[in-house]
């Protein structure tokens, strides 16, 4: 959630929550040694009355002035992506950790962390941080989830306006790159291009697996293998995409 993108009208909003109008899309996770598809992430979608994508980025940010309506949706997008799941493939899962927290911080009670724990073959995917305040929830839900047995990631790493929680980094079993890293002036900088091998580096020598968001081309994709990025994912690979429309 790094980028602006104007938040909805209120009571669009809530017709949009009251009909159920949401979506979900499954983009593919590419092995760049062999190109088979080793899972998908399950991505929110939303829909107006007329049918009509909305932005998902202007859904969460209203969403966020309302944290108990906010959890609402987060846990009745998380048991649609699961429930419309690809057989047979791990799903990588996107936690907004203010929501996750709604629900309280014992695993018994929170029935988002119940309903984590009891699905095979996820990772969770922790949204990189603005704040210390989400750092610090973000490391909860990454504990917890690891006490159970469920593989984390952290989102978004290198995406314009956030920062990384040095703790989740060493504790993540993906890491995933967001596109920034191959796009815009900023990547053509060398030192850029030496913090992003070092990073892959870290992953490498840790144990971590990397993927890298947003490849679009056959240039991107080999990119990605020469710097030694284990998976990629993007709209170079569009149409592998799975939806599927679960609304009124």
């Amino acid at each position: 959630m790094s980028s602006y993108s104007p938040v909805m009208d209120r009571l669009a909003l809530l017709e949009l929550v009251d009909r159920q109008r949401f979506g979900v899309e499954y983009q593919p996770i590419i092995d760049t040694s062999n190109g088979a598809v080793i899972g998908y992430e399950a991505l929110a979608r939303f829909f107006n009355h007329r049918g009509e994508l909305i932005t998902p980025l202007s859904v969460f940010q209203s969403l966020h002035d309302s944290p108990l309506m906010l959890a609402q949706v987060e846990l009745q997008l998380k048991r649609l992506q699961i429930r419309f799941r690809p057989k047979g493939s791990t799903l990588f899962l996107n936690i907004d950790p203010h929501a996750f927290a709604v629900f309280g911080p014992a695993e018994s009670t929170n029935v988002m962390a119940k309903m984590l724990t009891e699905n095979e073959n996820l990772v969770v995917e922790l949204i990189e941080n603005t704040d210390l305040n989400d750092a610090h929830i973000s490391n909860e839900v990454a504990e917890l989830m690891h006490q159970k047995g469920v593989a984390i990631a952290l989102d978004d790493v290198g995406a314009p306006g956030t920062m990384v929680s040095l703790t989740i980094l060493s504790n993540v079993d993906f890491i995933k790159f967001d596109r920034h890293w191959i796009s815009g002036d900023s990547c053509q900088s060398n030192s850029m291009k030496q913090l992003f091998k070092s990073l892959i580096g870290y992953a490498q020598l840790s144990g971590k697996q990397t993927i890298l968001e947003g490849v679009e081309s056959a240039e991107d994709l080999a990119y990605a293998v020469k710097i030694g990025v284990d998976y990629v994912q993007g709209f170079f690979y569009k149409e592998l995409f799975i939806q599927e429309y679960c609304g009124n």
